[in-house]
């Protein structure tokens, strides 16, 4: 499957960061075989606060504005991409070819597991804790199972009890908690648009301690 629309739902601690490695990963597909650049949309209602400053990709002077929309701006002017952002959740129905979660509440990803996506299109879901997280990935009505389905504590379970918010002011989770995961993520992107395969189907870890675990999939599915 080409990937040629993406949408991230979520641009603080995790999103953020993905919204500029796949930023990355469209510059380099673009100048190694000149295809057709592809277009992500944006979806976050929050904004800019100092607090985010640091761990999330952002700096003082974007403080009081929309994150989804100053990622897409600063991300169009540098790669001449033509990125759309919306302050707002992530919508009821989106055609995409790949959706990114990077939500942090059950809640969020309820609404995102309701939703209608487009028929094989993937999903790639990123959470995080203090030091630890986990990306999953999966398709809506493909041939990988739906994530969201499979582990229905994502959109079922209780809210976290006293884990760091995104808004962190006791530096209580590893400052490069949401950058690894989001690199992790990326990578899948990487695999998928490049190679047209994946290893793994998800991947849990925990940065301090070095611990990795991936969720297999059969080498001659895509």
């Amino acid at each position: 499957m080409h990937i040629k629309t993406i949408s991230v739902y979520g641009c603080g601690g995790t999103g953020s960061h993905v919204l500029h490695g796949l930023a990355r990963i469209d510059y380099m597909m673009s100048m190694w075989n000149k295809q057709k650049r592809f277009h992500v949309s944006a979806y976050d209602p929050d904004v800019v606060e100092h607090g985010n400053i640091g761990r999330q990709s952002f700096f003082p002077g974007d403080v009081d504005q929309n994150k989804a929309e100053v990622l897409c701006r600063r991300i169009n002017t540098f790669y001449h991409t033509r990125w759309r952002a919306y302050s707002n959740k992530a919508p009821s129905s989106d055609k995409v070819d790949l959706v990114i979660s990077c939500v942090d509440t059950v809640k969020s990803r309820e609404a995102i597991a309701k939703s209608w996506q487009k028929e094989g299109a993937y999903m790639i879901d990123c959470g995080n804790s203090r030091t630890s997280g986990q990306i999953l990935i999966g398709q809506f009505k493909g041939e990988l199972p739906n994530l969201y389905q499979e582990h229905k504590d994502l959109i079922y379970g209780d809210e976290p009890e006293d884990e760091p918010g995104c808004v962190d002011p006791e530096l209580r989770q590893s400052l490069f908690t949401n950058s690894t995961i989001a690199q992790l993520a990326c990578n899948y992107v990487w695999n998928i648009v490049r190679w047209n395969k994946i290893q793994n189907r998800g991947i849990f870890l925990d940065i301090d301690k070095g611990v990795a675990n991936s969720i297999k999939i059969d080498k001659d599915k895509p």
